[in-house]
């Protein structure tokens, strides 16, 4: 009987991950770079950054997606979110970047979505979360 209840549960885990997606597009190696593409390993107030995530179609047809990031504040404020938008055709890997310009120093939360659009806000990817400290 625990052997059934344990198939049953992972068969809805994968069930939820299809059903919205989560089987579109894979999300890896995020970084925050400077406008040369650089690594920032230690970004300072008022430096341009950008957010950028590398986006793979993992799915047998074309995906359009939103590459939706937002910076929370150490007090849980949104201090900035912002959106690009795109597609990619099969098997296609793309870097996706936004940029963000920290205007006072403190330990930011980045939140990294990945949906097929705006209005239905259906992820393609689960989210991720990254913290940075800016001096």
């Amino acid at each position: 009987m625990k052997f059934l209840l344990a198939v049953f549960s992972s068969l809805v885990i994968i069930g939820i991950n299809y059903a919205y997606g989560y089987d579109e597009i894979s999300t890896s190696d995020f970084r925050i770079v400077n406008s040369l593409n650089e690594v920032v390993p230690s970004p300072v107030v008022d430096q341009q950054l950008n957010l950028q995530t590398s986006l793979k179609n993992v799915s047998q047809k074309n995906v359009n997606w939103v590459y939706v990031v937002q910076v929370v504040d150490s007090n849980g404020a949104i201090s900035d979110l912002n959106y690009a938008t795109g597609s990619l055709v099969v098997n296609q890997t793309l870097a996706a970047a936004l940029s963000w310009t920290p205007h006072a120093s403190g330990t930011y939360k980045i939140q990294v979505f990945v949906w097929d659009n705006l209005r239905d806000i259906n992820p393609l990817a689960p989210m991720s979360t990254f913290t940075v400290t800016v001096t």
